[in-house]
């Protein structure tokens, strides 16, 4: 894995749709060359107890955020143009894409996704689990959990960890 680019979502609420932030690292021969993260306003404009106390994002801080649709121009070449896309729990994430694109009726190829926790779990099953925080103090990778940004850091550090000296 020498290039790829590693995203991570943050949710308003429990719909798919409501990505209220992205990370993206973007990783070409095996070095991080670029990185962002962006506040979205989600769609529905709704968030819970639950997602706040996770990340910390309120509707008052992504008021002025554009909405999916309108910051894709700015990162789908990030997306679109990478070889892979790496996310921990890619499941999740890649689902907040899709459905963000949906939502925004944005039809857009996607390149396949790779999971650094089922790659985690795969090389390291000495693990107590796989989750973000335990894998990246496995390495000594800093982490700011559940900051888009840090975490989607975390997803191609994890990575090119794994995948170090192959």
């Amino acid at each position: 894995m020498h290039n790829f680019t590693a995203i991570d979502f943050e949710t308003a609420n429990e719909q798919c749709s409501s990505a209220c932030s992205i990370g993206v690292v973007v990783v070409e021969n095996r070095q991080i060359v670029r990185q962002y993260a962006r506040l979205i306003r989600p769609e529905p404009m709704r968030f819970t107890a639950m997602n706040t106390s996770i990340h910390g994002l309120t509707a008052v801080d992504v008021a002025g955020a554009p909405l999916f649709a309108e910051l894709w121009p700015e990162i789908a070449a990030d997306i679109q143009a990478a070889p892979a896309l790496v996310a921990h729990n890619a499941g999740f994430d890649m689902s907040v894409l899709r459905e963000c694109l949906r939502t925004g009726g944005i039809s857009a190829s996607l390149p396949d996704a790779l999971c650094s926790c089922k790659l985690a779990k795969k090389h390291l099953p000495q693990l107590a689990n796989h989750q973000l925080n335990t894998v990246c103090r496995h390495f000594g990778i800093p982490l700011n959990h559940h900051d888009a940004l840090s975490d989607a850091q975390a997803a191609a550090r994890i990575m090119l960890e794994l995948h170090q000296g192959r």
